[in-house]
């Protein structure tokens, strides 16, 4: 470790020899001309007797003062004020030990002078030389140097994942997650550090509030020059907009087939209105994720439609001359009753006249009313009671207003074509909503298995607790289980946000490689087992854009702040362009 020669303002005070020290955390009697904030990183060095310089790096956790002496509340006003009593005022901060250099289980010595840690000293307890993977700024202390996180578990190579937990509206979850992005996708050193797979690299992101992230592409209005220089202390010199971007939104409820598809997204009209043709929704298995209430696994309704999926996928034609649709016919094509088997060929195409055509949600709801009927000459339920069926064949009708016009003809499948494609579902129901995520997950995830680890591919998703809840059991939630245990290894990455970590299938939050956490609720915080007693109480009073991140290089939680975006984060974030400036002074003109 190379050393680093200290000034006088380095020097902060001394370790405290009238508290216990021990290899874990000590006390400093601050100088009294020493300013010190928490969060500041410290180090202080001794002698071993062995001849060996070991120095202790910490970071501080709390701050405290006592007036030595005053035994009385008055004795206060008598030493401090009008100095009629002798006594003095000890400022005293805690420090949490980072890292010991060499590695040796020795505690600091009582006594030992401690200084601020710069230069060398503080990359040396952050941990910085040890970062073989490369380093990626993941924010910037109260000084707005920068914070950084080992590459490698961010990439999947020696962990993946992250997740980060707070206070809907206050905790900034989502514009954490859309900085990690952006770090990783958009500045030279992510890139740099993404290497030759850079450009096919790719991050699906769910837009679930308002229209939020439906602007990624457009400049934020209030990016001035006070908030640009916080990206130059992370060496981002010139910050822009995502620059590679695709907006997907739903189409609107209603109308027939044939008529043009409006998009859902009010603000965004060019968005590529999204969805499933009956051809994909079959072939692709999509009836699992129409049912992922933890009830439905819970009963034999499961088992129905894991039935009724094969048989559907048996029996569906291509329709001739009108791609996406399907032909329901009474001949099988496949004598298999494993689906996986049953959809490893494309039967083909038949006329409109073999069968049940089905271009919609409804077609195929009539489909399953008449193949499900236990009076009629099908057999696609096995011996399942009648009951049962039925108890499915509500399910499935209740899903109509709620998912149905996502499966029709002349919809576009989300393709991730650019760095970041961005999937609007704020307006969908809940059931649409997982609808949609395990459909485009679970593609992701198929898709990667076939591949090696690179390029990788990131899933952006808020709201984790919807989709993969601690309790119960369900397609999406195993899914999701199966990302978090793993993805890491076939490339693709999750970073989930959610207001409470306890809510959220217990391997979804305990395997991410980065543990991020804003603003906590005063009930949640006992739960975060990985942060200190300090941070967890500080953590409920956390202002937006502070968090604190626990990564497995450094052995303490640090508390962090990322810079104001470049990107709109919302319809009213976005500034204008050129064209809408130009359009607004002729509108004005006109007056």
């Amino acid at each position: 470790m190379t050393e680093m020669t200290h000034t006088p303002t380095d020097q902060i005070g001394a370790i405290d020899g009238a508290a216990d020290v021990n290899t874990r955390r000590f006390s400093v009697v601050l100088d009294d001309t020493a300013t010190v904030q928490l969060d500041e990183l410290v180090v202080s060095r001794q002698m071993l007797p062995s001849g060996v310089e070991v120095a202790h790096y910490g970071i501080v956790t709390e701050q405290t003062g006592v007036i030595e002496g005053a035994e009385l509340p008055s004795d206060t006003r008598h030493i401090a004020l009008t100095r009629t009593m002798p006594g003095q005022t000890s400022r005293c901060v805690e420090v949490s030990v980072l890292r010991t250099d060499p590695e040796l289980w020795v505690a600091p010595n009582p006594g030992a002078s401690v200084a601020q840690a710069r230069g060398s000293d503080r990359e040396a307890a952050l941990f910085l030389d040890q970062m073989d993977g490369g380093r990626l700024a993941i924010g910037f202390d109260q000084g707005q140097q920068p914070i950084y996180g080992d590459f490698s578990f961010m990439n999947g190579v020696q962990g993946g994942h992250v997740s980060i937990s707070g206070i809907s509206g206050v905790a900034a979850k989502t514009s954490y997650a859309l900085f990690l992005l952006y770090m990783i996708l958009e500045t030279p050193q992510g890139r740099a550090l993404l290497g030759p797979a850079a450009t096919q690299t790719r991050a699906l992101v769910f837009n679930v509030k308002g229209e939020d992230l439906m602007h990624l592409d457009r400049a934020h209005k209030n990016l001035n020059d006070e908030r640009r220089a916080q990206w130059a202390a992370l060496d981002v010199s010139d910050p822009q907009p995502f620059g590679s971007v695709d907006f997907f939104a739903p189409p609107q409820p209603g109308g027939e087939q044939g008529e043009q598809l409006v998009s859902s997204a009010q603000s965004r009209p060019d968005a590529t209105v999204y969805g499933w043709t009956p051809e994909r929704f079959i072939r692709e298995g999509l009836l699992r994720f129409c049912l992922t209430e933890s009830d439905d696994r819970g009963t034999q309704v499961g088992f129905v439609e894991q039935v009724v999926r094969a048989e559907l996928a048996r029996h569906a034609y291509p329709l001739d001359n009108e791609s996406g649709a399907v032909v329901i016919c009474d001949e099988p094509h496949s004598t298999s009753r494993t689906f996986e088997r049953i959809v490893a060929g494309r039967p083909p195409a038949k006329p409109a006249g073999a069968g049940q055509v089905v271009r919609d949600f409804y077609d195929l709801l009539d489909v399953l009313d008449v193949r499900l009927d236990p009076d009629g000459p099908y057999n696609w339920t096995g011996n399942t009671q009648q009951g049962t069926v039925l108890a499915f064949l509500r399910r499935i009708m209740a899903l109509a207003p709620r998912l149905g016009h996502l499966i029709r003809m002349g919809v576009q499948s989300v393709e991730t074509n650019k760095a970041v494609t961005v999937v609007d579902i704020h307006g969908l129901h809940e059931a649409g909503q997982r609808f949609v995520v395990g459909a485009l997950v679970s593609r992701v995830f198929d898709e990667k298995q076939a591949t090696g680890r690179e390029p990788l591919r990131y899933v952006m998703l808020d709201e984790l607790n919807k989709y993969a809840p601690r309790e119960g059991h369900g397609p999406l939630r195993e899914l999701f289980v199966d990302i978090a245990e793993r993805g890491r290894s076939l490339g693709v990455l999750l970073i989930g946000c959610q207001q409470a970590a306890g809510r959220v299938a217990e391997p979804v939050v305990r395997q991410p490689a980065l543990k991020i956490c804003g603003r906590l609720d005063a009930t949640e915080a006992s739960e975060y087992k990985f942060l200190t007693p300090e941070l967890r109480e500080r953590a409920t009073r956390f202002l937006p854009g502070t968090m604190v991140c626990s990564q497995p290089r450094i052995p303490v939680p640090v508390p962090l702040r990322f810079p104001f975006p470049p990107y709109a984060t919302n319809t009213g974030d976005a500034a204008m362009t050129d064209a809408e400036e130009a359009q607004g002074v002729a509108a004005f003109g006109a007056l």
